[in-house]
């Protein structure tokens, strides 16, 4: 269970091999105005909303937004000759995180990411970006690897940020590996104010099992936040474990 995204990533590079995608640089991501009157003022020309949520972030009770946005250049719309998408799309996306001033009447850039909403690896694969949410003060930002070829495995993950001194840390993370052909499954759960997590290994689709479930503590030193975990699926917090 631990190595099944390098698995299905290994597999779905071989799939696509032979191929070469134009992927987003540096350039390719606007940089963003740090106020505007209403949300879509931060929404460059040409990109489209993928995910929005509204709420309370800073704890004044006003309605805070997070949006998560794509590009729409036709260079990033890659033909396909083999399995998957017949056009592939690798434009890039972009998480927007806007706290409301109710006093100066606009939103206020808080946050701007050009790294952690991932795109697809190969036409086979679904968008990774799921769902974004926000509640009793609480960013989570909701992921998913799953391929149509090339592999059984699916690893679902969420991930929970509060915002604190100016930056948005990372106080949670779920993630969930499980095997679309046989149902095996292992959820972990991580709480890093706490130091503390739990395992839970089953059966996906049959409810008659019991499931297990184990609780660890852990040390991770100091607190990451959107800035210093950059990527969903990247951080090695164990052996041969990415979260």
């Amino acid at each position: 269970m631990r190595k099944l995204l390098f698995l299905a990533i290994l597999l779905n590079a071989s799939i696509a091999f032979g191929q070469d995608w134009t992927a987003p640089t540096d350039s390719d991501y606007p940089k963003l105005e740090k106020y505007g009157e209403k949300i879509e003022s931060f929404i460059p020309k040409d990109w489209k909303t993928i995910g929005k949520a509204a709420g309370d972030l800073n704890g004044d009770k006003i309605p805070d937004a997070v949006l998560v946005i794509k590009g729409g250049d036709a260079k990033f719309l890659n033909k396909n000759d083999g399995l998957g998408e017949d056009v592939f799309d690798t434009n890039p996306r972009m998480l927007i995180v806007l706290i409301r001033n109710a006093l100066a009447n606009r939103y206020e850039l808080a946050e701007q990411s050009n790294t952690f909403v991932i795109t697809p690896d190969s036409p086979t694969m679904s968008e990774p970006f799921q769902s974004a949410k926000i509640k009793n003060g609480v960013l989570q930002l909701d992921f998913e690897i799953w391929s149509s070829a090339g592999s059984w495995g699916t690893s679902q993950a969420s991930y929970k940020f509060k915002y604190t001194d100016g930056e948005f840390v990372l106080i949670g993370a779920d993630k969930k590996e499980f095997m679309r052909n046989s149902g095996e499954s292992e959820t972990r759960s991580y709480n890093f104010l706490a130091g503390k997590m739990s395992v839970t290994t089953g059966k996906q689709f049959d409810e008659k099992e019991k499931k297990t479930v184990k609780w660890k503590t852990f040390r991770i030193g100091k607190l990451k936040t959107l800035r210093t975990f950059a990527k969903p699926f990247d951080w090695e917090i164990e052996p041969d474990y990415f979260i």
